[in-house]
């Protein structure tokens, strides 16, 4: 029995992918579907770019953990720098919305994207190091009494699974 041909749809247009000026490299390219969120930086692995079974790879802001025990006792999400307070700084700072920009209009340069690098790091050192410096020194004498308390218990309890 012959079959009868499926009519096609008219005028339906072929959709193509807009892609900007400048894009990461993978794992990185689709920052835009996670809202632009810093926090969803990845390190390419090896897998990164494999269509089939794609890798992640580590987040960029997770802190290195010397020994499995620690990660069993702490977690494997343990950062240096928390990526949204980082981000929510960077995002008011002129200096680096204007390094952008000036990217921008150098048509996403190698040495335009190394004149940002160099505008977030001037920024780390002048404003996030110190606000995380200042928000420290507040908090300080509660993490002392943290230890104390925590070692007070361990001599008195005897050591848990997390000392």
């Amino acid at each position: 029995m012959r079959k009868k041909p499926k009519p096609k749809l008219a005028g339906k247009p072929e959709i193509k992918k807009v892609r900007a000026a400048y894009e990461m490299a993978t794992p990185n390219d689709s920052l835009d579907a996670f809202g632009w969120d810093l926090g969803k930086l990845r390190y390419p692995s090896v897998n990164s770019a494999d269509p089939k079974n794609p890798d992640p790879g580590r987040g960029m802001f997770t802190a290195e953990q010397e020994t499995a025990k620690t990660m069993k006792t702490y977690g494997h999400d343990a950062r240096f720098i928390c990526p949204r307070y980082l981000q929510i700084l960077c995002d008011k700072s002129p200096e680096i919305r204007a390094a952008a920009e000036e990217a921008h209009n150098a048509r996403y340069t190698k040495s335009s994207i190394a004149n940002i690098q160099a505008a977030i790091q001037k920024f780390f050192d002048t404003v996030v190091a110190e606000d995380i410096e200042t928000n420290f020194r507040k908090i300080a004498p509660f993490v002392a009494q943290f230890y104390a308390a925590r070692m007070a218990h361990i001599k008195k309890f005897g050591a848990d699974a997390y000392a």
